[in-house]
């Protein structure tokens, strides 16, 4: 793991202390210094990533201490934070111009503790994922790649277009990193205009432009294209770093958003048990089977199937194994039904299905068919059988979910009456007739 060094300069024993402390529980490796000549002595003899220096030190001012540090070698991305013991404006604006990164409070250790774990946390984070790079020198790719492979990355590269279109079409990638002016006929532009045209959620994978040529109206055209940012060669090492960090984080923040918004919807839209649609589901997607069967004057019928004696079922064999039952049974169900069929979870032991493209007699056919390979499927090793209610949708009414399941369940129920294990078809004239029974 990656130790963090930090450097605190104050002439105050009690700050040093306090400081110490609070850098210790961040992660940090402390050294302390009492005078600014001693702390810069320490910079030039060990690196250290994070410097917090009082601006009230005796032997240099806080902003003066700023621009020496900055001058030694391998200073120029470490944060440097002066420590003020009062606000004050014009401080402020010296240390910054001078080179500090900020000023806090000496006061407000809430304020520093926030900020040093945020520190710690960024600089030791170990990334994880996939680059798609694209740049035809050699020896930039190589040192690029170098750069992205110590960050915790794994990177694909090309030096042609043509070669990163194909890969990425068949990647999944965290972030693209392409040069503009590229060998071959495919230019970084078309690369990123393809890659922006994708509908699919691919489409919007971070991109990161490169170009030699810092022409701003090149620029504003590649942000207008979609890319997410631009950085001008030569490539300073930290700068991208910093870039490639935020995009990917960012980027992968984001899908994991998107994956856990996804998870909650799928447990408001599934049924827990039997890992059906639910009724709240089948309410959301009814709209779309009825304004389709409307609008291109298509046959759409709805079955309520409904398990016989469940509740004996349960009282026999215990919950626990009613519970086994219906969720067999629902996979049962999924896998043989069409593609283009619904299938929800009422209530209970109670399912209904949209049959897209059924009127009653291709609604009984398939019922049929159901309950023949039902006959034969044991659900936790209980036999069972069903009594199912079908109605169609009256072109000439305007039929809602409700007043659909209204008359398929009426159905339902008289095949009940009619003693269990059989098929009916709602009909308007004489209510409901009977079409078909299992022995």
């Amino acid at each position: 793991m990656q130790t963090l060094n930090a450097l605190v300069i104050d002439a105050s024993a009690e700050f040093l202390n306090k400081s110490q402390k609070l850098l210790l529980a961040a992660g940090f490796a402390v050294d302390l210094a009492k005078s600014g000549y001693q702390g810069l002595e320490l910079a030039r003899q060990k690196q250290y990533r994070l410097v917090c220096c009082s601006d009230d030190l005796p032997d240099i001012a806080g902003s003066e201490f700023c621009g020496q540090l900055r001058a030694i070698k391998g200073y120029d991305y470490a944060a440097v934070l002066i420590m003020a013991e009062r606000d004050n404006a014009r401080t402020l604006k010296q240390a910054l111009l001078a080179g500090a990164t900020d000023i806090f409070s000496k006061y407000d250790e809430q304020e520093l503790s926030a900020y040093v774990r945020w520190l710690a946390q960024r600089e030791t984070r170990q990334l994880s994922g996939r680059v798609l790079f694209i740049e035809d020198s050699r020896v930039l790719q190589a040192i690029i790649i170098d750069l992205l492979t110590d960050m915790g990355l794994d990177v694909d590269a090309y030096t042609f277009a043509e070669e990163a279109w194909d890969a990425f079409r068949g990647g999944d990638y965290d972030l693209v990193l392409t040069d503009i002016m590229l060998e071959g006929c495919m230019s970084g532009i078309t690369l990123v205009r393809k890659i922006r045209r994708l509908r699919e959620g691919y489409g919007y994978v971070p991109i990161i432009a490169t170009s030699g040529f810092d022409n701003i109206s090149r620029k504003i055209e590649l942000f207008h294209l979609g890319v997410n940012d631009f950085v001008s060669k030569p490539i300073v090492r930290e700068e991208l770093r910093q870039r490639v960090f935020n995009h990917v984080t960012s980027y992968q923040n984001l899908r994991e958003l998107r994956a856990q918004q996804n998870s909650l919807c799928s447990l408001a839209m599934l049924d827990e048990l039997t890992q059906l649609f639910n009724r709240h589901a089948l309410r959301e997607f009814a709209g779309k089977y009825l304004g389709e069967a409307y609008r291109f004057e298509r046959d759409l019928a709805m079955a309520v199937i409904d398990l016989d004696h469940f509740r004996a079922v349960n009282e026999q064999y215990g919950f626990v194994r009613g519970d086994q039952l219906l969720a067999e049974l629902g996979n049962w169900l999924k896998r043989h039904l069409r593609d283009v069929d619904m299938i929800a979870r009422w209530s209970g032991e109670e399912f209904v299905l949209l049959l897209p493209g059924c009127d009653a007699n291709g609604a009984m056919a398939l019922m049929q068919r159901m309950q023949k390979r039902l006959s034969r499927f044991k659900p936790a090793s209980i036999h069972i059988t069903v009594s199912v209610g079908i109605a169609t949708l009256r072109h000439d009414r305007q039929e809602s979910l409700n007043s659909l399941f209204e008359m398929a369940d009426r159905a339902m129920y008289q095949a009940k009456m009619a003693g269990r294990n059989c098929i009916r078809v709602y009909q308007a004239e004489a209510d409901t007739v009977l079409i078909e029974t299992q022995d």
